[in-house]
């Protein structure tokens, strides 16, 4: 399925940009946004960072122009980590 979501993702590379920031920038923003909701802590500080640097890392890796490959496990990994924040947030 990871190799079939990534020949889709590569033969469609162009096309799919607009899609995957929004997708990548709207679930970020929501994440943040549940995370600064009450008085941020020490923990919630270092999720904040991590879902900074998972948003950013997608959207600098497509203006770097690098690999399709690279930027598709990086897509991966932005989505993974801020869905894991914002279900430990809607969670706790």
């Amino acid at each position: 399925m990871f190799n079939k979501a990534y020949r889709y993702f590569a033969g469609s590379y162009y096309q799919l940009i607009p899609l995957t920031i929004i997708i990548q920038a709207c679930i970020g923003s929501i994440a943040v946004y549940f995370l600064l909701q009450g008085a941020p802590t020490f923990w919630d500080m270092i999720l904040l960072m991590c879902c900074i640097i998972a948003t950013t890392a997608y959207l600098g890796g497509i203006l770097g122009q690098i690999h399709v490959k690279k930027v598709f496990y990086i897509f991966i990994f932005g989505l993974i980590v801020n869905l894991f924040v914002l279900t430990s947030q809607l969670i706790g």
